[in-house]
């Protein structure tokens, strides 16, 4: 009974679990883009080591891909981490300035306002001045261009420009801490990590990085799939070019897609990971179920069956044995 009683409670478990979870802008990936607007951009992204009381010219390349005569305007915005955790920059706009970890502070756009013929290029260059007295650490902002409005009009558009993200490093008292703050698997588009699945299928590692350092950082690593302790399958984090960084006082989500889940069983995933100039290692490991919902059918069958056969059928014994020795007695007298 003891027995029959814990399965049942891992079957209401597993249901539960399976609905319940356990845990709890801007992109640019690539090294060119090209906008729905029709220009061109290269680089996407630049990374940038300067030291206090230096200067130096980062040169961003807009071409204008449509037929049309293009006035555009330069500016250079803060951006911040997103609360969803995808690491997509959020930018202030409207002159906002970040209040920590501001490029804008140290940008000067060369050539803030040109025109671009059909097909032609363009080469933006924008100072980044190191005042002495900076504070080490990291500071991030994005070179944006957009069509000057009728009249000269400032104001830019989100969804008609395009942006390329200069990440800065000021070298001196870097503080490089990053931890894992979440580690699970997702089923789908979610990050929202299960420890119970019905299906094998669309399966990613989630693995949430938390900087609470002064300087971005790029974390690296490998996920192993294991059933056991079979090595089922290896997969990379954050293998993009350029890599994704995670920013100070932030958390990022990576996805890696797993492969070689079985349909049934219990499932571990071990993570790797490093950061930072010096190689700084980190190390998590979760578990995961996939049990199908015909499993889950069959089994709680075979439960209630077991059940009637110590419960129901004693009873049904019993209750025909009075029957017939009422029967009988009825004949005897």
């Amino acid at each position: 009974m003891k027995k029959i009683s814990n399965v049942l409670l891992f079957i209401s478990f597993t249901v539960l679990l399976t609905l319940t979870p356990v845990n709890g802008v801007l992109a640019a990936t690539n090294t060119s883009s090209s906008g729905p607007n029709g220009y061109r951009l290269y680089p996407v992204r630049t990374d940038l080591v300067l030291n206090k009381g230096s200067t130096d010219i980062v040169t961003v390349y807009i071409q204008n891909a449509t037929s049309d005569v293009e006035n555009l305007q330069t500016v250079v915005d803060d951006f911040e981490a997103p609360t969803n955790e995808t690491g997509n920059p959020a930018l202030l706009l409207n002159g906002a300035t970040a209040p920590s970890h501001s490029l804008k502070q140290f940008a000067t756009v060369l050539n803030p306002k040109f025109t671009l013929q059909p097909n032609q290029q363009e080469a933006v260059n924008v100072e980044i001045k190191i005042p002495p007295n900076a504070e080490s650490g990291g500071y991030y902002g994005a070179v944006r261009f957009a069509p000057i409005g009728p009249g000269g009009n400032k104001n830019v558009n989100l969804s008609a420009s395009v942006a390329s993200l200069i990440l800065l490093t000021v070298p001196g008292n870097l503080i490089q801490r990053v931890y894992v703050s979440g580690f699970g698997v997702a089923q789908g588009n979610s990050t929202v990590t299960h420890a119970f699945f019905f299906s094998n299928k669309n399966l990613n590692a989630i693995v949430r990085f938390k900087n609470i350092g002064n300087v971005q950082e790029e974390p690296f690593g490998k996920i192993l799939l294991k059933k056991g302790t079979t090595v089922l399958s290896s997969v990379g984090v954050n293998t993009a070019n350029p890599p994704g960084n995670v920013l100070p006082d932030s958390i990022r989500a990576f996805s890696a897609k797993l492969t070689k889940v079985g349909w049934f069983g219990k499932y571990t995933i071990e993570g790797n990971f490093g950061y930072g100039n010096k190689g700084q290692l980190l190390m998590a490991q979760a578990s995961f179920y996939v049990i199908p919902i015909a499993v889950i059918i069959i089994t709680l069958l075979i439960i209630l069956f077991i059940l009637f056969l110590i419960f129901g059928l004693p009873r049904l014994i019993r209750a025909y044995n009075r029957r017939v020795i009422a029967r009988a007695s009825r004949r005897q007298q």
